[in-house]
Formats: C-alpha cells, structure tokens, sequence
C-alpha cells in the first residue's frame, strides 16, 4: 500500500505534470480574477451584487455540466453485443412492461412491420395504450390483458392463439415474438409458445448499460435462435 502512494506521488510531484498544473492553476486564477472584475464593474460591488454574481456563476456551471453531459450521450456510439438482429417482419407479438424497450422492438420492424400484438397486465394496460396512439400507422388490436402474470401456461395459450389466428396469407415466418417485458414466467411461457410452433422466431431487447448501471434506454433486438432452428437452418446450408 505505502508504494502505490509513493508511486502517485512521485508521478504527481514531477517536472513533467507539477509544472503544468502550475502554469494552468495561475493562468485560471488571473482569468477567474479578470471575469470577476469585469462582472463587478458591470453590475456592481456590493454584498448583494457579489450574490447574484456567485448564482449567476453556478447556473452557468450547471448549465454547462448539462450541455456537456447531453453531448456526451448522443455522441456516443452504439454498443455492439455481438448478436445479430433479427430480420424486420411484418407482425410482432410484445411483452409490455416499460414503454422504452417496446418502442426499440417496434421502430426496429418499420418499416416493413404491419401488425402488433401487445400482451400488457391491469398494470400496464396503460402503456399498451400509449404505443396505440404512437404508433397510429401499425394495425394494433386490443391490448390482450393476463389475469395471472405468474402463469407461463397462460402466457403460452395467448401466444399460440395469435399464431392461430394469423392474417390470411401470413406464415409463421413473417411473425416474431419480443420476450422482454413482464415478468420471467412470461417470458418462458413465451418461448415455450414458440418451441410448439416449431419455426416461430424470437427476439429480446436489451437495456443499454454505461459502467454498469442501466441509462433507461434500449440496445437493438437480439435473435434468440432456438435449438430447432438452429438445426433447420444447418440443414438448409447442408443442402444449398
């Protein structure tokens, strides 16, 4: 421990960085001093004016902490997981719990993507809703609402009803499911759906991470590819 301190301090108290800091410290100071008394000339030099003078420096900072943040996150590149994503489809059945991760799903598909089903609980019937009206362009049924969102049965029963009961003329193939929302029972009775249905495709959104901790917005969909089509695929390059 008393060399890794010996060693900052040594690398601190250098010509090479003690001068520098030095230099910057005294040349800040005198442009602190001189926009201080530039501003004192302009408003003036009483207690109160000193005051509104030390505000108005910690709006300014702020302001600048905020701009500079702000640039920072839209400036910042995508993060590549390494997954592929999924091929945009025509229909998309949504798990939906937080709106952002669902409107990632979404805007991925379009603009090839015609229909949504969107599986909500009482709880999130609302925001369900909300992605009815954003998106007035898309064919959106009635939220489909889960009486138990602990029951992967039901999850699953729902899912392959929608896979019943498919646009005339549409395959399973032109169908993806998104298993990211609600709860893990949901998910699983979701991808307990799409191992019935055999070539059903699925898909997860996941959240955006920066130094470990979650930003609140959503990462491209990732294809989930199941053991059986895994081997479908295999045997389609086999062939070709």
């Amino acid at each position: 421990m008393q060399n890794s301190y010996f060693q900052v301090a040594k690398s601190f108290f250098n010509p090479e960085t003690l001068i520098p800091f030095l230099i910057g410290a005294i040349f800040l100071s005198v442009l602190g001093n001189a926009i201080s008394d530039i501003l004192k000339a302009i408003i003036g030099d009483t207690t109160s004016d000193a005051v509104q003078i030390a505000i108005g420096s910690v709006v300014i900072f702020i302001f600048c902490v905020w701009l500079v943040a702000k640039s920072l996150t839209t400036n910042l590149p995508p993060m590549d997981l390494g997954k592929s994503s999924p091929r945009k489809h025509k229909g998309l059945i949504l798990l939906v719990s937080r709106e952002e991760p669902c409107r990632k799903a979404i805007e991925h598909h379009l603009p090839e993507l015609k229909y949504c089903w969107l599986i909500c609980s009482s709880q999130t019937l609302n925001v369900a809703k909300k992605l009815q009206q954003d998106f007035p362009k898309l064919i959106i049924p009635e939220p489909l609402v889960i009486k138990d969102v602990y029951d992967p049965v039901e999850f699953s029963h729902m899912v392959m009803n929608i896979y019943d009961n498919l646009p005339s003329r549409w395959t399973k193939d032109d169908i993806i499911s998104d298993f990211t929302g609600m709860t893990a029972q949901g998910s699983v009775g979701m991808t307990i759906a799409s191992l019935l249905m055999r070539q059903s495709s699925l898909q997860y959104t996941p959240a955006e991470t920066r130094d470990g901790n979650k930003t609140g917005n959503s990462l491209n969909p990732i294809e989930i590819v199941l053991a059986g089509r895994r081997l479908a695929r295999s045997k389609n390059l086999t062939k070709n």
